[in-house]
């Protein structure tokens, strides 16, 4: 028995993107009806994307299949389905309450920004600026390509979480890798890497 392809690579990234950014910044660009949790209907979804969003001509192909799919495929676990409901795990910008497991365990974190931004960071820290909290991950090469998205030579921070745990900054776990706070304070950065950029 073949196996159907439900969304090729393109029009999953084009999805991805536009779910991300609905669930996690803009949801009233579409009337879109978010809950205190960051909950929305997966059906309310796909109407607001097909009948709402500015280049909806683009997303006629949508379904509710092709969101579950998203979601559940997601290879950094953004989204989380539940009751046929569907919400972004961190990112937000828009107010949200989530709660997050506090985490005792990991040690070392990483942060990806620019060298461009290190002189700010090296006097107060890394804040969390347009979003609720400060993102940090325990994969190198995933805080790697969060720095290649900033302008400048990407930078990639390291930080200590005992660290961060001394001074009562919680440690929470949004998925396998990432990791939110509210700040990482300069004396709790242990290391700094840069990565010249090609061309």
């Amino acid at each position: 028995m073949e196996a159907e392809i439900l969304i090729d690579g393109k029009c999953r990234e084009m999805l991805s993107k536009l779910v991300s950014g609905l669930l996690r910044h803009f949801p009233h660009e579409v009337n879109l009806p978010i809950n205190s949790e960051g909950w929305v209907k997966i059906d309310e979804l796909v109407e607001a994307i097909k009948l709402r969003w500015r280049n909806r001509e683009l997303y006629q192909w949508v379904t509710k299949e092709h969101i579950i799919a998203l979601a559940l495929l997601d290879p950094k676990g953004r989204f989380e389905i539940r009751n046929n409901m569907i919400r972004a795990r961190y990112g937000h910008t828009i107010p949200v309450k989530i709660n997050y497991s506090e985490d005792n365990k990991v040690t070392i974190l990483y942060h990806g920004t620019s060298f461009t931004k290190l002189k700010s960071i090296l006097k107060s820290g890394v804040k969390p600026m347009k979003r609720i909290w400060v993102h940090l991950t325990t994969n190198m090469e995933d805080a790697l390509s969060v720095a290649k998205r900033h302008r400048g030579e990407p930078v990639i921070l390291m930080v200590n979480a005992n660290c961060l745990r001394s001074k009562g900054i919680k440690v929470f776990k949004a998925t396998d890798t990432i990791y939110l706070v509210k700040h990482v304070p300069v004396d709790c950065i242990v290391d700094i890497k840069t990565q010249k950029q090609k061309g």
